[in-house]
């Protein structure tokens, strides 16, 4: 789980990395493919709101196992989010993946 905070601290200083539903969402109808990490305590809602994306293949989503919305608060400083995108032709998706 460390190695993961390190990628997406990585990919939040290079300014790649996308969090919150209406910024994911904004993300997906630009057109941007995109990988979506769901926290482990994620709600229904947020899954229901990019499930149709992920269906038409616009977006891959994986749910990050042990990661929290308070871990991410106190790793990241993001706020108590449930979800984070970045690029999926960005290296450091391949990584998370």
């Amino acid at each position: 789980m460390r190695r993961l905070f390190e990628i997406l601290g990585m990919a939040h200083k290079a300014n790649i990395l996308v969090s919150g539903q209406t910024r994911i969402k904004n993300e997906l109808r630009r057109g941007k493919r995109l990988l979506v990490m769901l926290t482990e305590d994620h709600s229904r809602n947020v899954m229901s709101a990019i499930a149709g994306y992920h269906e038409r293949g616009r977006c891959k989503v994986v749910v990050m196992k042990g990661v929290t919305r308070n871990s991410i608060a106190n790793q990241l400083g993001l706020g108590r989010t449930q979800i984070l995108a970045i690029p999926e032709q960005n290296g450091l998706a391949e990584k998370i993946e």
